[in-house]
């Protein structure tokens, strides 16, 4: 959704239509989005608002990139690491990668002229409160069963939610 959403906010055409949406919002924060540019077509729309980036502030939007850390790409199973290889255009296998088990904290914090706040230990989605997480990503869902906190766990909200009233 954070891409989408600097799309919605951005004055460029894309697909037919300037949506213009920074004259209604004053704050985007981007939690675990993949803000760099990557490879396939999953991030060409990613590519296209970066392309032309007009930093978000310029256009009267506060802007928060938040990323998570602490799940090694060659820790976590096959999920964490091919997603951090196709979040990452360096042609690795993603095993060198940190993040929060989906992003790599670089990518999720790659939003210029944003402000970043990194989260230790923060995972990108609660995986036990889905079906087929045990499938998906065996280990993420179940360290989250362990208690590990996703970006809307009381204590990360505690760690970047304050950033609305600054």
């Amino acid at each position: 959704g954070g891409w989408i959403s600097r799309v919605y906010l951005s004055e460029r055409n894309y697909g037919g239509r300037a949506y213009r949406g920074s004259r209604f919002v004053h704050s985007l924060i981007t939690l675990g989005t993949p803000n760099a540019n990557g490879v396939g077509p999953a991030f060409e729309g990613i590519n296209w608002i970066n392309q032309h980036p007009t930093e978000l502030h310029e256009l009267g939007v506060k802007t928060l990139a938040v990323g998570g850390q602490g799940f090694k790409g060659g820790d976590w199973g096959f999920t964490t690491r091919g997603s951090y290889a196709f979040c990452c255009p360096h042609g690795t296998d993603g095993t060198h990668y940190d993040g929060d088990g989906i992003t790599p904290i670089q990518c999720a914090l790659d939003l210029k002229g944003a402000d970043q706040i990194a989260l230790d230990g923060v995972t990108h989605f609660p995986w036990a409160d889905v079906f087929g997480g045990d499938v998906v990503t065996p280990e993420l869902k179940k360290d989250f069963e362990s208690r590990r906190s996703w970006y809307g766990s009381e204590d990360a909200l505690d760690q970047w939610a304050h950033w609305l009233h600054a």
